[in-house]
């Protein structure tokens, strides 16, 4: 960016652009928000943000230019789970040795003790930088004597060479926010992108032209007042996706000269630029070494999926996934001779060299993860994205390939990718694709029981997992080992357990099959006469989930969903059924989602069969009301009772 701007830096004459006055002056607190005991806005705050006032904007002259952003940040603890915002954190962007620097970071902590106000400032060793991902260091801080009641304060300046990284501001966090107020001022020649996001608009907004030299500076001057917190509900992605923010993209600049120059380009720009990336598309075609041992794995093999198998197992198995997200790759020889480990980018683009080795039809797909937010396809930035996977097509099939989780079979991406559309990166086929699965979370639970004198259920149940399901089970039972996945698994349930069987454990293509001789005694109540059993020992759902009446965010399950459970129950000799829960179905319109609840008696038994299927993976938020209902009716049927009476 400095290359950039240089001709522009010679024929203006610039002045650094005179910062903003913040509401607030460090230290000065009011007395009342040190007694501040609650606030009457919202009395479940852990905590309230006071104040959060920021201002960024671009200082340049003949010689070099740059991004200040100054922020002053405000907190009153109101309860113990508050005391988490004492813990403050910094992103700063870098590549190779440059990057942001923070300079003036000072932070205090007040406390009313004794009628005084008693101040607490942070030392240097409070303070530390902490590596995020490739790009992205963090720089963390703790506020010192914090407690319930304390008013805690910090304030700093980033300074950035990267003036396309203009920042962003938050106006809504998960605590309320009394006044959020931002300054974002840039030269009129530098043309930016605004889009505003979430459901609490500003309190107001207003731009300022201000006379500088030779130009002119656009001061764009956001206020919030009394925000709302973010309440994170069932079944959402990023809440990033949904809070109130403001955006900001560095469009293009004009130039003096009347020449204007493109900074963020389109996806058609960005799909050249990394087709011919020394991280990108070079890695693919390139990356020599990878021939040898792509022939060697699949000599022999003369179905095209098999090899796209044998690739695709060879991959997952080698490297280990390090846990970072990264669409780019580093020295992928690196990685293999001497890492044996990398980044979903070092991985996915490994896999995809392989594969172009062999033949094998294959382009990226750029994606942002589930918990990273959605891709805004109007503004073309590579920053929405923050991985990559495979696209191959072998004959007439086109299939999606991830090779970060060893426990994912070949057909499955991991769940993080699951979040809309992804990118093409290609020389023929460059376009958007959905990125969705066909395989359910699935589990099938089936249990024989008998009732004992004492009302107790005994038998066994057994569970089938397939898709995301299944996935979960092996991965956690694969990390801790039987002893303690079973002590997990049954860390919210008082059964007993006589035994537990495991099966396909480690056979990732075959449903996990897991099963427990237990004894359970919570499901039934012995009252004189009368034995009181709810059927469900495992899979009920007792509480609905959709608390709020009106929901402002979509509901996204990631993959469609289905709990099947089926119970056979023996009547105790010298009683009879004297009431039965009668079969119930429910559905939503274009069978998005269904319930089936069938319950009957044959001779000596009692045999239920539930259920439950989400068979959309998305609901819009006028969908919800239906979806919320269907959950209502739902827990108020598994609540249901079987009645035997002594005969």
């Amino acid at each position: 960016m400095k290359t950039l701007i240089f001709g522009l830096l010679l024929a203006l004459s610039f002045q650094t652009l005179n910062a903003q006055k913040s509401p607030i002056k460090f230290g000065e607190i009011p007395l009342e928000d040190l007694k501040m005991t609650r606030y009457d806005k919202d009395s479940s705050a852990a905590a309230v943000m006071l104040t959060d006032y920021g201002e960024a904007y671009i200082t340049a002259s003949s010689i070099e230019s740059s991004l200040q952003f100054e922020r002053h940040v405000r907190i009153k603890i109101l309860k113990k789970e508050g005391m988490e915002w004492a813990n403050g954190s910094i992103a700063l962007f870098h590549v190779g040795a440059g990057g942001e620097k923070v300079t003036n970071l000072k932070a205090a902590t007040y406390n009313l003790e004794n009628g005084k106000v008693v101040e607490s400032r942070m030392s240097k060793d409070n303070s530390f930088k902490e590596k995020f991902n490739k790009n992205i260091n963090l720089q963390k801080f703790t506020l010192p004597n914090v407690k319930v009641g304390s008013v805690i304060e910090y304030s700093y300046t980033v300074s950035s060479e990267y003036l396309s990284n203009f920042p962003d501001w938050k106006f809504q966090y998960d605590i309320p926010v009394r006044l959020s107020e931002y300054w974002a001022l840039f030269p009129e020649f530098f043309i930016f992108e605004k889009y505003m996001q979430g459901y609490v608009p500003v309190t107001s907004y207003e731009v300022k032209s201000k006379p500088s030299a030779d130009f002119q500076v656009q001061a764009h001057h956001y206020v919030s007042k009394d925000v709302p917190a973010f309440k994170a509900e069932p079944f959402m992605t990023s809440e990033d996706n949904y809070v109130s923010k403001i955006n900001f993209a560095l469009a293009y600049i004009n130039y003096p000269s009347g020449a204007s120059k493109e900074i963020m380009g389109s996806w058609a720009k960005l799909n050249t630029e990394l087709l011919e990336s020394e991280s990108f598309g070079k890695i693919i075609k390139g990356s020599g070494f990878l021939k040898k041992k792509a022939e060697e794995i699949t000599t022999g093999i003369t179905d095209p999926m098999q090899k796209v198998s044998a690739i695709h197992s060879y991959v997952k198995n080698t490297l280990e996934w390090d846990d970072e997200k990264d669409y780019l790759a580093s020295n992928l020889k690196k990685v293999f001779d001497e890492d044996k480990k990398g980044t979903s980018g070092d991985i996915n683009l490994a896999l995809a060299s392989m594969l172009e080795k062999i033949n094998i039809p294959v382009d990226m797909v750029l994606l942002s993860t589930r918990d990273h937010g959605f891709v805004r396809k109007e503004y073309p930035m590579s920053s929405q994205f923050n991985y990559v996977i495979c696209r191959a097509k072998v004959g007439d099939k086109t299939i999606l390939l991830d090779a970060t989780d060893k426990h994912l079979p070949m057909q499955l991406l991991p769940e993080r990718c699951l979040n809309g559309e992804g990118l093409v990166i290609s020389a023929t086929n460059h376009g958007w694709i959905n990125i969705e699965t066909k395989s359910k979370s699935r589990t099938a639970v089936s249990g024989e029981f008998v009732v004992l004198d004492n009302g107790a259920l005994t038998g066994k149940m057994n569970y089938t997992s397939e898709g995301y399901d299944a996935h979960r089970y092996r991965k956690a039972f694969l990390a801790k080992g039987e002893q303690e996945y079973v002590k997990d698994f049954l860390a919210d349930k008082s059964w007993t357990v006589e035994k537990s069987e495991f099966q396909h454990v480690k056979e990732i293509d075959q449903n996990l099959v897991q099963v427990h001789a237990v004894t359970v005694q919570e499901q039934s109540t012995v009252a004189g006469e009368m034995i009181y059993i709810n059927p469900f020992v495992d899979m009920r759902v007792k509480e609905n989930v959709f608390k709020l009446e009106k929901r402002e965010y979509p509901v996204d399950y990631g993959s469609p969903v289905e709990k099947l459970y089926m119970c056979k129950i023996s009547v105790p000799e010298g009683y009879v059924v004297d009431e039965l829960p009668k079969s119930f179905v429910i559905k939503l319109p274009n069978n998005s989602a269904r319930y089936v609840y069938n319950m009957a008696q044959a001779g000596n038994f009692i045999t239920l069969t539930s259920n439950l299927q989400i068979n959309n993976s998305l609901f819009s938020q006028d969908e919800y009301p239906l979806l919320r209902e269907f959950y209502t009716q739902l827990v108020a049927k598994q609540a249901e009772q079987i009645v035997l009476k002594k005969k």
